[in-house]
């Protein structure tokens, strides 16, 4: 059991190591996408939609390469603890939690920002409709024909 533990832990460890640089890739994309002015070009919006999408299926299909070998190591963590090499495999844990928190942070506070963008493009948008029926409303006022100013125009 030693041995096919050793060997899941090895393998975990490799798997770990190709997940952490995909989290480095979103964590990546998630600061460009932080950095963006506000309101984010659409275009350059789309393309780092894209490329997380990519890495993210590529997160996906690593974790579920992992997860039996996680289950394997988690059913048997006292042993596991005691084999060479599981206190790498707990930094890469570790590492792996501190890249998702600053993704999370970091997507929370894109969005955050986007939502403020769409507020103001929608009260520009409101106001920018409020001005137009005022201007409809000034020239319905000046197309209409004035009555004269019959007074002075009158000798006496």
């Amino acid at each position: 059991m030693t041995a096919d533990l050793a060997t899941a832990l090895a393998d975990y460890r490799t798997g770990m190591d190709a997940e952490l640089q995909v989290l480095a890739q979103l964590e990546s994309i998630a600061t460009r996408q932080h950095a963006l002015p506000h309101p984010p070009p659409a275009e350059v919006l789309t393309s780092l939609g894209l490329e997380r999408e990519r890495h993210l299926t590529a997160l996906t299909g690593l974790e579920q390469q992992l997860q039996p070998l996680r289950a394997l190591v988690a059913a048997h963590l006292e042993l596991a603890r005691t084999l060479p090499g599981f206190t790498g495999v707990e930094e890469r844990h570790r590492r792996a939690g501190e890249y998702v928190a600053t993704i999370m942070r970091l997507d929370g506070e894109s969005l955050e920002a986007l939502q403020r963008a769409d507020q103001e493009r929608r009260a520009a948008a409101h106001d920018l409709e409020a001005g137009e029926a005022t201007l409809a409303a000034y020239r319905r006022v000046l197309q209409q024909p004035q009555p004269s100013a019959g007074l002075f125009n009158e000798r006496g």
